[in-house]
């Protein structure tokens, strides 16, 4: 009979998994032999548990399918806490299979031991001890059924060596035969009300949340709104949900989006929020960007993200191709035009031009993010740090396909940038991918870049480097009277130390080499590195007025 370990990677290879993060322990060993003899299964071995968990939750991310990660017990587990964190906050569907001390040593202050499943309850949607053999095979069917139900997320599964040794007898499941894949339809009569309401609308307004991604409804967005010829802002952790470079996008709403959407959406009567769950980037939590007397619509694809931020007129809960086609289908080719999109946002564009200096020095970050818009090659994937520099990047990036941008969404930790890269790139072979940060952040896991090269992954790492914390800077500057502390680092060259790992490398302090720099990076065989001085006092706001 195969162990349950073999059961449980060949329950993973029934998924359609083909990639496996992590770093082996004592308590997981048992699943990587299994691994080894499994030749459809690449396992990405990582420098660092959290580099591990980021780069599934960018593999997840990029792909739009479950990722798995791999520990063992203890500190193994305790160093993906944050990742899984900003699994749980950006509902992605992320599967730690880890280890636990053997039963024997459990309650006696061994080495490594602790509650691990007190651990996680907090930052999954489940976290389940596997208590025997039988029941590993069950428990590996509901961690799928629970992290892809609506809204997604990670889930949490442990096991000693003792039950990942043991035989048991294989249950073969189909994915179809334990969990659904099919969402359910919005109601008619919320669409009977959704439509009347729209219709009686002046000045409609979409907003594009997330769950379009998940859903892969992009297409259908794009058709409905120009059907219907209506404006659209994605909210701001998903500005690739409806392209930004398509004539009726207005550009992502809300701090550090474009002024195109703030100006129009405060304009809207009606707001039609298309899988969405509304962010305190995109909205401020607070009437001013929605006005408070618009109607609003909201349609997501679970319950609990409706009316949590505004109330709303309309709660339409499932599918978002049943609600745009059952909406379309009842607003019988209403058309508006109330605002010329494509208008307002070349109006954003003079503006945004004005932001960049393409001759100061020190480089200013401005400037950097409009060379990475013109650089990334259309329907390349970029991912977003946390920090000041993603601040800049974010307002000047424009998405052209679904699944191209990557934000730590609702989570913000500073680090997660380049091993989420890393997964993304091997969700994406086929597409350029960009990792963006700063300084800080690309120390946080800078270990992985010896992961990239091993592995061969192919992307570009560009660091906007301004020697410290900049968003700090920014923020002692809006409430501390500018009094800057412990906000400073030396940094090493960059380019040096990516060169030192093997990979391409350069460092840029002057802005006429930035473009050449960008373009041999993207044309470099392996991962490369581009280390960006920039003026470390020309910062992004952190303050936002609507």
């Amino acid at each position: 009979m195969p162990s349950v370990a073999q059961t449980l990677i060949d329950g993973l290879r029934r998924e359609g998994v083909t990639h496996v993060f992590g770093i082996p322990g004592t308590q997981n060993l048992a699943l990587l032999d299994v691994i080894r003899e499994t030749p459809e299964m690449r396992f990405i071995l990582t420098r660092h548990e959290q580099g591990a968990a980021f780069m599934a939750y960018g593999y997840a991310r990029a792909g739009q399918r479950p990722a798995v990660v791999t520990a063992t017990e203890g500190p193994g587990v305790t160093n993906m806490a944050t990742p899984f964190g900003a699994a749980y906050r950006g509902n992605v569907p992320l599967i730690g299979i880890n280890g636990l001390q053997e039963e024997w040593l459990r309650e006696k202050d061994a080495s490594q031991e602790m509650d691990q499943i007190t651990f996680f309850k907090p930052i999954t949607k489940w976290a389940y001890s596997i208590t025997g053999p039988g029941k590993a095979q069950e428990a590996l069917r509901k961690a799928f059924r629970t992290a892809l139900a609506e809204p997604p997320g990670p889930v949490h599964l442990e096991a000693s060596t003792a039950i990942y040794r043991a035989e048991i007898e294989a249950e073969e499941q189909s994915p179809h035969q334990y969990r659904a894949s099919v969402l359910p339809e919005v109601a008619g009569c919320c669409l009977d009300q959704a439509a009347a309401l729209l219709t009686q609308a002046e000045r409609p307004v979409i907003l594009a949340g997330s769950g379009v991604l998940r859903e892969r409804a992009s297409a259908e967005l794009i058709s409905f709104a120009e059907r219907h010829n209506i404006p659209v802002a994605p909210l701001q952790f998903s500005p690739d949900a409806f392209p930004t470079s398509h004539p009726l996008a207005l550009g992502p709403l809300g701090r550090n989006g474009w002024n195109s959407a703030n100006r129009v959406v405060k304009q809207a009567d009606v707001i039609v929020a298309v899988g969405a769950r509304m962010d305190l980037f995109s909205t401020t939590f607070k009437h001013g960007l929605i006005r408070e007397d618009a109607t609003l619509i909201h349609q997501a694809a679970s319950v609990d993200p409706v009316g949590t931020v505004f109330p709303v007129d309309v709660a339409a809960v499932g599918s978002t191709p049943s609600f745009l086609t059952g909406l379309a289908t009842r607003l019988d080719g209403q058309r508006w035009d109330w605002v010329d999109a494509a208008a307002e946002v070349a109006r954003w564009e003079k503006e945004r031009q004005a932001l960049i200096d393409p001759q100061a020095e020190p480089i200013q970050p401005p400037f950097v993010a409009d060379v990475l818009r013109r650089t990334l090659p259309k329907g390349g994937v970029m991912v977003v740090d946390a920090g000041n520099a993603g601040k800049h990047v974010r307002q000047h990036f424009v998405s052209h396909a679904p699944d191209t941008y990557i934000f730590i969404d609702n989570w913000a930790a500073v680090g997660a940038g380049f091993p989420t890269a890393l997964g993304a790139a091997l969700a994406r072979p086929d597409v350029p991918v960009l990792a963006v940060q700063g300084d800080m952040g690309f120390m946080c896991n800078i270990g992985e870049l010896e992961t990239a090269v091993r592995e061969k992954i192919k992307l570009v790492a560009v660091v906007i480097n301004d020697q410290g914390l900049g968003n700090e800077r920014a923020f002692q500057d809006a409430h501390y009277d500018g009094r800057h502390f412990a906000v400073d680092y030396h940094n090493p060259d960059f380019g040096v130390l990516a060169r030192a790992f093997g990979a391409h490398g350069e460092q840029v302090t002057r802005p006429g080499d930035l473009e050449a720099a960008m373009l041999r990076a993207f044309a470099a065989d392996g991962p490369a590195v581009v280390d960006v001085i920039i003026d470390k006092h020309h910062l992004a706001p952190v303050l936002f007025k609507t």
